[in-house]
């Protein structure tokens, strides 16, 4: 075993690219510390060993400021996709790193939640000086608190890719309706807008909003559950102007309420 490993030692020292391949998915530290201070190892190779979860993670700060790959955007993008980077080496690349990549880790669920807060706040605060081009591009490939952001700007393009991206779920519509800084315009996109306008609980919201269209708003009272139209025609929240709607769909359905 210990001569296997001096083998190896001396293959990472010196050995050509082809033979290098095999030796970065190495176990053993040694081998690895040697491994990237030979000249003939690629960005390519480097980058999968930056990769790597099962590997100790003085190596991956090793590699991080290593001459030859501290400038390496590849290996820099590797490292903040591992799970396994230390968090304060995590932290200062991400700077180094391009939006769309940024908006790439927001959805990586093997990071810590603590580095994704971290990376959805970093494009947060330069969405404002974003170009509206970019803010769509942004809106198709973000997490949901990305989203809600850009949703929360009001801009129509933006969030009509937002409200149709898969990371959006019911439970952050029903968040944004909710929000009172929320735009009519959006009210009524979400109303409007085929997936969510269907769901109970968003036209639930919706029916309390008085931003809501009360055309749409209409519509849905005559899905909603009697015994959900009798508890909204009591609640203080529902906007004057609905109520006599709820009321003539409560008659309708011979349910006299006083």
């Amino acid at each position: 075993m210990e001569s296997d490993i001096n083998r190896d030692k001396q293959l990472a020292a010196s050995a050509g690219e082809e033979e290098l391949k095999p030796l970065v998915y190495h176990k053993s530290p040694e081998v690895l510390t040697i491994l990237i201070n030979n000249r003939n190892l690629t960005e390519d190779l480097a980058a999968i060993i930056a990769g790597r979860r099962n590997i100790d993670p003085r190596i991956l700060e090793a590699l991080s400021h290593h001459v030859r790959w501290k400038d390496s955007y590849k290996v820099k993008l590797a490292l903040c996709k591992n799970p396994k980077t230390p968090q304060k080496l995590t932290f200062s690349l991400l700077k180094f790193l391009r939006i769309f990549d940024l908006a790439d880790l927001t959805r990586n669920n093997a990071l810590p939640i603590n580095v994704r807060a971290r990376i959805e706040g970093e494009i947060s605060e330069k969405l404002p000086a974003m170009a509206l081009g970019i803010k769509i591009t942004l809106a198709k490939r973000a997490s949901s608190s990305v989203l809600m952001r850009l949703i929360e700007e009001g801009l129509k393009e933006a969030v009509a890719v937002c409200l149709d991206s898969p990371y959006m779920t019911e439970g952050d519509i029903y968040k944004i309706i909710s929000l009172e800084k929320t735009s009519a315009q959006v009210i009524r996109m979400i109303a409007e807008h085929p997936k969510w306008s269907a769901r109970y609980s968003v036209r639930w919201a919706l029916i309390i909003n008085n931003r809501a269209p009360l055309v749409a708003v209409v519509k849905f009272l005559k899905d909603m559950k009697t015994t959900d139209l009798q508890e909204l025609y009591a609640a203080p929240e529902v906007p004057s102007s609905t109520k006599p709607h709820i009321h003539r769909e409560l008659l309708e359905r011979g349910i006299e309420m006083k």
